[in-house]
């Protein structure tokens, strides 16, 4: 016979139940073949995972226990690939044998039906008769039956190492208890284990010019982050063992411990993407914004003040606010270097503003001549850009002397003429110095200056040089000239200067207080130069619609200033302060008692001020009777108000104090001061009667009323002092005085009299709170952070 493979029709048809009987005998044979050659791979196996339960690895540097893993499953693979060598699979015929084997079969009636007729292929007959025998020698079969699979791992493991790895894996089990997870998720990937325990922290810090908050970054954000460009990416991560990765490029994380930093700047549109203990802890995609350049603009052309100096007004914006500006200024058609005129501003790194700036440039070589100023604005990043530039006339003083003028002249050629012209200078100086005998008799200095200027112009040889004789000439015809008018303006320009940038950048009060003394001293010596220096009998008289000031109005403008700095309004302070100055660059000197040299104020001026003064101490005394009101109210009353009668009495004494100023006013009284009687007569009633809510009620009515009115009368006395015309008038800045939202004719706001008491009020109550060092730390540093805006 020939043995051929088993017939298509006994293993789907014939017998189906011996069929699954061959089925399971080759899967006990697979199991027997595989199993034994499981070993020692699974050996390898248990003893890291007794390892992992007993958190060993863990206690590695993670480059070793990436090493021990890499080990381990290398070994595994190994021992896998030889022992697998030899194994193959069970066949039919395989799984027929064990059947009959373990059903203890004689002549082999199951693997038989793979054999063929030797003689009689073909013959459908003998063919036929053969299938029927082998069909019956199956059902003949009484019981069929598979034992299960023998174990032959004892042949690979004589030494029984395998119940030793089991004892291992069971002790790991229990010292493990409920953390066996994580456990064994630390020794499978190095740093994983550890994924729970680490956390970031991830901000970012725009530059310090946008004036932004940081922000903060959540495991959890989703959307497109925009940051200014430049900003700084900020990551912290914790309990992690090894420096994690971060896909921002020239990022790098650095430290030891579990703790570790990285920063980057951010440059353009970026993923961030953290990892750590093998998960991504953090992902962030943000998009850089552009820093656009400053823009500047011309808001009126250059113009030139009474007292010669130049006006310059602009308007500038950048998009996180402008920090710088100044004035470009060239000769036109001429050598000469270019001149950069520093413009402070009043708010600094504001996004928009508009503003005029007064520079004195009559000292300057170039004043007289014709010169092209461009302004150019700077940002926080240093960006700068440039407006169209202005053909102007600098501003020069008219000197009446003639040796003054000759001076002034051959410091100009200096300033704008080349190194051939100095010698034509030099000569002419001492052709200026013919004759001392007959014409400096009574004028040494000036001879002795003009005789310094010229050995040294025959001497120079460097440009300092140059610049000292310069200086000298200027201040030899200055010096020729009358009065100190110029200086003391000059000084006062300075100061205002100081005081701008005192203010922007913070500075003391003390520092402050020194710098308003200095200017209000600096006032007083202008005023009397500009006195001490009438007009010409040929000047231009002033117009019958100017408007007048006295040396009263402009102290209780400088007043203003300095109540506005201690109440800590500095952006305030300083807006006066320029509209201050813009109005001494335009002040003429009258005579009479009604010009600014008198000193005197007009009687409606008068009554404004007495009633403003008079409002701001009966303010006071409301605001405490408010204060004795309250605390009778809760039962804590002092016995020498009187009680709820006494207080009665306190209010009308007020409300009398109200009628003098009412009266002192006449036809200039507020509306609201009416409002504040009533409110007073009814809070006296109430009082009377012992109705202390409703009385307490009226009380602070009244005391609105005042605050409002105190505000309409500063500005009304301001309206009277020159700062408000009727509509259609200007200012002597050119910008429309006529009513706007805040009376002033501009954007200044002149605070009440009694917001700046009450603001005086909580700042010496702040530092008094700050004095006591006994209160919790948290309410000292929320007092700190408050006093430092101001």
């Amino acid at each position: 016979m020939t043995r051929l493979s088993p017939p298509t029709e006994f293993r789907t048809g014939s017998d189906r139940k011996t069929e699954r009987f061959v089925l399971a005998a080759r899967a006990a044979l697979g199991w027997e073949r595989v199993w034994p050659a499981l070993w020692p791979a699974t050996g390898i196996a248990g003893v890291f995972v007794a390892a992992a339960l007993l958190s060993l690895p863990t206690l590695l540097p993670w480059p070793l226990h990436a090493l021990l893993l890499a080990v381990t499953i290398s070994a595994m693979g190994l021992s896998l690939a030889f022992a697998f060598e030899g194994v193959r699979a069970p066949t039919w015929r395989d799984g027929a044998r064990r059947v009959e084997r373990d059903s203890i079969l004689a002549h082999r009636p199951i693997s038989e039906s793979e054999d063929v007729l030797a003689a009689g292929a073909g013959d459908a007959l003998g063919e036929a008769l053969w299938r029927a025998h082998t069909e019956s020698r199956l059902k003949a079969i009484p019981n069929l039956r598979v034992s299960w699979p023998r174990s032959y791992l004892a042949k690979r493991d004589p030494r029984a190492l395998r119940y030793v790895v089991l004892l291992l894996i069971a002790a790991g089990a229990v010292v493990a208890n409920g953390d066996w997870r994580a456990r064994l998720a630390a020794a499978f990937g190095p740093g994983a284990g550890e994924a729970a325990n680490v956390s970031i922290d991830a901000w970012i810090d725009p530059p310090a010019y946008t004036g932004e908050a940081p922000v903060y970054l959540s495991q959890s954000e989703t959307r497109r982050i925009a940051v200014p460009t430049g900003s700084v990416l900020n990551l912290r991560v914790h309990g992690a063992s090894h420096a994690p990765y971060v896909s921002v490029d020239g990022a790098e994380f650095t430290g030891g411990s579990g703790e570790y930093a990285a920063s980057a700047r951010v440059t353009g549109n970026t993923t961030v993407r953290v990892r750590a203990g093998g998960r991504t802890v953090g992902d962030w995609r943000l998009s850089a914004l552009p820093d656009d350049k400053p823009m500047i603009a011309w808001s009126a052309n250059p113009a030139r003040t009474e007292h010669e100096a130049l006006k310059l007004s602009f308007t500038a914006g950048d998009d996180y606010g402008v920090t710088a500006a100044r004035a470009i200024i060239t000769p036109h058609g001429r050598y000469g270097k270019p001149l950069v005129v520093d413009l402070p501003l009043d708010q600094p790194s504001a996004k928009t503003l508009t503003q005029t700036s007064f520079r004195d440039l009559t000292a300057n070589p170039y004043a007289g001549l014709d010169v092209d100023i461009r302004l150019e604005a700077v940002d926080g990043a240093g960006q700068t850009s440039t407006s169209a530039s202005k053909r102007f006339t600098l501003p020069q003083r008219i000197f009446t002397n003639a040796l003054a003028r000759a001076l002034i002249e051959q410091r100009q050629v200096l300033a704008t003429g080349d190194v051939r012209l100095r010698p034509r200078v030099a000569a002419t100086l001492e052709a200026l110095t013919i004759a001392p005998d007959k014409f400096y008799q009574d004028q040494l200095g000036p001879y002795l200056a003009i005789r310094e200027a010229y050995w040294t112009m025959r001497h120079a040889g460097h440009d300092e040089d140059i610049v000292h004789v310069s200086d000298l000439l200027w201040q030899t015809a200055v010096g020729l000239e009358r009065g100190g008018l110029l200086s003391a303006a000059e000084e006062l320009r300075k100061l205002q200067q100081m005081l701008a940038q005192a203010f922007a950048q913070g500075a003391p009060q003390e520092v402050i207080d020194s710098l308003l003394e200095r200017y209000q001293e600096a006032l007083q010596r202008y005023l009397q130069a500009l006195a001490a220096n009438p007009p010409d009998d040929t000047a231009q008289a002033p117009s019958p619609d100017a408007k007048v000031m006295s040396e009263a109005d402009l102290q209780a403008l400088l007043k203003a200033i300095q109540q506005l700095a201690q109440s800590g309004d500095r952006a305030g302070a300083a807006q006066m302060l320029a509209l201050l100055q813009s109005l001494l660059e335009n002040l003429h000197m009258t005579q009479g008692a009604g010009g600014s040299g008198s000193g005197q104020m007009s009687p409606e001026n008068k009554a404004l001020s007495d009633a403003i003064q008079g409002l701001g101490d009966l303010m006071g005394k409301q605001r405490g009777l408010v204060d004795k009101t309250f605390r009778e109210q809760q039962g804590k009353g002092d016995p020498k108000d009187g009680g709820p009668k006494g207080l009665a009495q306190q209010q009308q004494q007020l409300r009398d104090q109200l009628d003098k100023i009412l009266k002192g006013l006449g036809d200039q009284k507020p509306k609201d001061l009416d409002d504040a009687g009533r409110a007073m007569g009814q809070a006296q009633g109430e009082l009377g009667n012992k109705d202390l809510p409703n009385a307490a009620i009226d009380q602070k009515n009244a005391l609105e009323a005042m605050r409002k009115s105190a505000g309409d009368l500063a500005k009304k006395l301001l309206s009277k002092s020159g700062q408000q015309g009727q509509q259609g008038d200007t200012d002597p800045l050119g910008r429309t005085t006529g009513p706007t939202k805040n009376g002033m004719g501009g954007d200044v706001k002149v605070p009440g009299v009694s917001d700046l008491a009450r603001a005086r009020e909580i700042l010496k109550e702040l530092r008094k709170r700050a004095a006591e060092r006994g209160r919790p730390q948290q309410e000292l540093d929320y007092i700190d952070r408050l006093l430092k805006q101001f």
